[in-house]
């Protein structure tokens, strides 16, 4: 059979204790999951069990599905081993005894598996061999599963003592998953720990089903949220050694850099979670579309009061639990049958991904209150309840799985988004968050700028006001060179999600005909221009610098007052006039005319002094010294001791 005819997928049993879970899956399998002496001496399933099961689909695709089997505890006192081991499955095998029919923990684990979004079930009615009316308790089971995710999932009556409806039960599995796609595989591997041991001689191994994308000997992987890396040195897939670990594969990697997690010692353990190294970082706040059933639990009576807002809850996701506060955005509790937006604050941070389901249980552990979907993985405590923030987390609750809808409610709401660390939080490969991109560039709703994606109306605006804010300071200053970056920055902060952002921004302005020219921006056709008021102490300046062009008033003298400071910086910009220190400045055409001077007299003479050039020149040593300075500075003449030459 063709590689490509073969598929993988996880099976989690679900039901009440004592209705036969374990025995069925050993009647399936073969296998008996109940692998503790504890657990077969008291004939209780309190931890996880595994097994493995091959089916042949007989219809015209002809697959073989390869199934790794998750059989979970049934007990009260074990619904948080329960959860830990469903979370990554694919098909449910909800098992119902027919001699006692639906009971408390067949009402939570139902409760679960809604919570957890699980599509397809399939129904195994145990124990028909004892049910003393079979079609009743069909019946019974049937008007049990009303209005529920497994309404039409199919039921099958067995019985694992006799073997009876195995044969039915293979074909209804086979079925469930003919019609399933296969494990999505977007290149970002994610593996739950449910099982961390040491083994002699080959060291920490750590078992758990494997979704997300290929896992292969030699990767290296990050443990989240210790942060402590890890390579596989070796992968085991239900006993047999293979050199990749797909999606939908129950998988034991050999990882011996980490070490078992103990009291004293931070390590690998339940409810840990393996990523690739490139998976980003955990967080502790997370936004959710929390889901609460009008179905009570039987005995459990939190599942029929509200759940207020501020209230501690207990957070389920992957193989592990954290303790949470959450804290409704639409309103201040939540009632049985409701849906509502919520953020949960994490006690300790946990790397999750938009579209993963939680389980919420009460602080307590006695009950399971509800259920959500994350809809933002990184979540702000900032402007929990406003307007933009409700309509991104609405838009994200409605199509939780369109990737446009993923891309353009970020967009919305943040205005900008970069782009490498939005990926690492959605269930899409890189390829189809491209795609995506190109597609919204494409059609005008975004641009790409740097590393960021920005929305289109929104860059648009902002680089318009930024030039109109450069055209103003050229109005009403038409005798400066253009606006000071810094002014700009101090105008737009208010306006920028990122102040790194704003060197963007100045870039991007050469599309609106604005051009950097050193620390100020100016538009490119603008030319610097006095205005009619200070036009005449331009003239009153330049007048006064001509009666003596080298014994000039000194700037105090020649700027007085707001105007004619002013008009001497407008001089001095243009090239009009030229700043020899900060007290002395004279004509540039006397500057010139000076340079030409000095430049004769040192070829006539070979050398000379400044008290000779001064005298040269008639002027005093005030103008002098700053005005060789500035020539030396220039390369016309070089100084040796108390001498200059030309050069």
């Amino acid at each position: 059979m063709p590689m490509g005819d073969e598929r993988h997928y996880i099976l989690g049993t679900a039901g009440h204790i004592d209705h036969g879970k374990s025995s069925l899956v050993q009647a399936l399998t073969g296998t008996d999951p109940d692998r503790l002496p504890e657990e077969q001496r008291r004939g209780v399933t309190i931890e996880l069990g595994f097994a493995h099961l091959t089916l042949e689909d007989q219809s015209e695709e002809g697959r073989r599905f390869e199934l790794g089997i998750v059989d979970v505890p049934g007990h009260a006192d074990f619904v948080n081993n329960m959860v830990a081991g469903v979370g990554g499955m694919d098909l449910a095998l909800f098992v119902v005894a027919a001699d006692d029919g639906w009971m408390p923990q067949s009402e939570e684990h139902l409760h679960i598996l809604t919570f957890l979004g699980i599509e397809r079930c399939v129904v195994a009615l145990t124990k028909s061999d004892l049910a003393e009316d079979l079609e009743f308790s069909l019946e019974f089971v049937r008007d049990s599963l009303q209005g529920t995710i497994l309404e039409k999932s199919p039921i099958v009556p067995v019985s694992s003592i006799t073997g009876e409806g195995i044969s039915e039960l293979r074909e209804a599995l086979c079925s469930q998953l003919s019609a399933a796609p296969p494990v999505a595989d977007f290149g970002k591997p994610l593996l739950p720990v449910d099982r961390a041991f040491s083994v002699k001689g080959i060291g920490t191994v750590v078992t758990g089903t494997l979704s997300g994308g290929v896992l292969q000997v030699g990767d290296s992987l990050l443990l989240q949220p210790d942060g402590l890396s890890a390579h596989v040195r070796a992968i085991q897939n239900h006993s047999q050694s293979v050199e990749a670990a797909q999606p939908g594969m129950r998988a034991a990697l050999n990882v011996p850099e980490l070490q078992v997690s103990t009291r004293d010692r931070l390590g690998v353990r339940r409810g840990t979670l393996l990523t690739s190294t490139k998976a980003g970082s955990p967080a502790d706040t997370i936004n959710i579309s929390m889901q609460r059933l009008s179905r009570e639990i039987p005995g459990q009576l939190a599942t029929r009061r509200d759940l207020p807002s501020g209230r501690r809850v207990r957070v389920h996701h992957g193989s592990g639990s954290t303790g949470a506060r959450i804290h409704f955005i639409e309103g201040r509790s939540i009632s049985p049958g409701q849906t509502m937006l919520a953020q949960l604050r994490l006690d300790e941070p946990r790397f999750m991904m938009v579209g993963d389901h939680v389980v919420l249980r009460d602080w307590s552990g006695e009950a399971t209150v509800g259920g959500g979907m994350v809809l933002d993985a990184d979540a702000s405590r900032r402007r929990l309840r406003n307007e933009e923030q409700v309509r991104f987390l609405r838009q994200r609750a409605e199509s939780p799985g369109d990737l446009t809808v993923l891309l353009t409610s970020a967009l919305e709401r943040d205005s900008l988004v970069e782009l490498s660390g939005m990926k690492l939080r959605l269930k899409f490969s890189d390829e189809e968050v491209g795609v995506a991109v190109q597609e919204l560039l494409a059609g005008g709703v975004a641009r790409e700028i740097g590393h960021h994606l920005v929305a289109a109306s929104w860059w648009d605006e902002l680089l318009a006001r930024a030039a109109n804010l450069v055209g103003a300071f050229h109005k009403t200053n038409p005798d400066l060179p253009g606006l000071p970056l810094d002014d700009l920055r101090q105008s737009l902060l208010g306006k920028l999600p990122h102040a790194d952002l704003f060197d963007l921004v100045v870039e991007h302005l050469g599309d609106r005909g604005v051009a950097q020219r050193g620390t100020i921006l100016a538009e490119e056709a603008f030319t610097p221009t006095l205005a009619d008021d200070i036009r005449g102490a331009a003239e009153g300046i330049e007048s006064a610098l001509r009666q003596e062009p080298l014994n000039p008033p000194g700037r105090a003298e020649l700027a007085t007052e707001s105007s004619s400071q002013r008009a001497l910086a407008f001089l001095v910009r243009s090239g009009a006039a030229t700043e020899l220190s900060d007290k002395v400045i004279i004509l540039t055409s006397s500057y010139e005319q000076a340079c030409g001077q000095v430049l004769a007299y040192l070829q006539d003479h070979g050398q000379a002094t400044a008290s000779d050039l001064r005298q040269h020149l008639g002027t005093s040593r005030r103008v002098m010294m700053p005005l060789l300075e500035r020539m030396d500075a220039e390369g016309k003449t070089r100084r040796n001791g108390d001498y200059r030459t030309a050069v």
